[in-house]
């Protein structure tokens, strides 16, 4: 720390004003994490444009930027449980997020070739490393500062401003499309990110999530994260994020190829539509995670994403576009529902491995699947997109039959620890 002083722990009993802090400094965070990782795919077909990119490339550097972020939340997990040091550590992951951004803007317009799609690789990567730090740090920032009665409404706050950012970046990039070049604007997030960072450092850098000063975690601290609860939660989140994250990261290239919308301003702001549900979906389901049971939220949500994209391959004009709308609804109701089903199955002291392994391992981990099944499946061209969808619709129903294996919340079988 610049100053020299130690963190300050976060107090048991936090006043409004520093519960406002947490959550507008992690709802920034949130903003920029998600505008950023879900703009990917919008660069993905930026590439296919410009660089020829095939299905099979697009695939790989999806698995590459959701197999990163998916395995190394893990140990930023454990990193953020070991030291407290939360909210530093997120300011570190968007750094990140900005640097990656830049050498995405190098293969679009300083590169060709196999050099274009080296450094395409490498930036999927470090985007991927960059955003393997917010959902678990902070939604831990936000399990330990609202209790069980507001956690849910705070989290979906929270989450809406990360369904904002997914909203907004590709509706900026379609305002920037029209007076630069579509891809001289990603050095406009890249200021973003960095900026971001510096704000969120300077708003609740020396704000702690561990009660004490010093000292590791205990080794039955970490045992404790891997409960019953969190591994069948986990299990259902990669089911449920490998049927809607293989849609979704393939929406933008289906647009762009299979329906006409190009690669500038339409394209854009049919992702925002896209997008725009989840702004409305996560406070709607946070609000509900505090008065019904997590578990039926979850199942309604996949089966909702998954009935939104039926609709979609069925129609067009603005029935299309509202069934955009409700896919991004439902879709993006993940992060309030899971995080406050993972509360009730982990300590507190465990809280960001236990975030780490449902939203990290069960998400991440299905965000790398599911657009590489989609990918393979249309490895013989373009126009095979809608058969992927197909399958990850009837994948999605499967998942939401799967929560009926979550334990319920709040102790008893779910709180049991797998190892020990």
């Amino acid at each position: 720390m610049a100053s020299g002083t130690a963190p300050l722990p976060i107090p048991r009993t936090e006043t409004p004003v520093q519960r406002g802090r947490v959550l507008r400094a992690t709802s920034l965070a949130h903003f920029v994490n998600d505008g950023t990782t879900f703009f990917v795919p919008v660069i993905a077909a930026l590439l296919t444009s410009q660089h020829g990119f095939s299905p099979v490339g697009i695939a790989v550097l999806f698995v590459v930027f959701y197999t990163s972020s998916s395995f190394l939340s893990l140990y930023v997990g454990h990193l953020g449980d070991r030291s407290g040091n939360t909210a530093t550590l997120i300011a570190v992951g968007l750094g990140f997020l900005g640097l990656g951004l830049l050498g995405f803007y190098g293969a679009l317009n300083l590169l060709g070739g196999t050099a274009a799609f080296a450094v395409a690789i490498v930036s999927a990567l470090t985007i991927g490393f960059g955003s393997s730090f917010y959902h678990p740090l902070g939604a831990s920032m936000l399990q330990h500062t609202y209790d069980a009665t507001t956690r849910g409404k705070a989290l979906g706050i929270n989450g809406a401003f990360g369904s904002l950012g997914r909203t907004l970046y590709p509706f900026i990039f379609a305002l920037l499309s029209l007076t630069l070049f579509s891809t001289t604007s990603l050095l406009i997030f890249v200021v973003l990110g960095w900026a971001s960072a510096l704000v969120v450092w300077q708003a609740i850098g020396r704000t702690r999530t561990r009660e004490d000063e010093a000292g590791p975690v205990p080794a039955t601290s970490m045992r404790n994260a891997i409960t019953r609860g969190i591994v069948i939660l986990a299990a259902v989140a990669f089911l449920r994020s490998v049927a809607t994250q293989g849609i979704v990261a393939w929406i933008p290239t289906y647009l762009s190829v299979q329906r006409g919308a190009g690669t500038g301003a339409e394209l854009g702001l049919a992702v925002t539509v896209l997008f725009v549900g989840g702004i409305l979906g996560q406070p709607f389901f946070g609000l509900l995670a505090d008065r019904v049971d997590p578990r039926y939220l979850l199942a309604a949500s996949s089966v909702g994403a998954s009935l939104a994209t039926w609709g979609y391959l069925a129609v067009s004009g603005p029935l299309g576009s509202a069934m955009l709308f409700l896919i991004g609804f439902f879709t993006f109701s993940a992060f309030p529902i899971l995080m406050s089903l993972s509360s009730g199955f982990v300590g507190r002291r465990s809280s960001s491995l236990g975030n780490a392994v449902v939203f990290g391992l069960g998400s991440g981990g299905g965000m790398a699947v599911g657009p590489l099944v989609v990918g393979l499946i249309a490895s013989a061209g373009y126009s095979e997109l809608s058969v992927g969808f197909d399958a990850m619709i009837v994948l999605g129903l499967i998942a939401a039959v799967a929560v009926l294996a979550i334990p319920k919340p709040g102790g008893g079988a779910g709180h049991v620890p797998l190892f020990g």
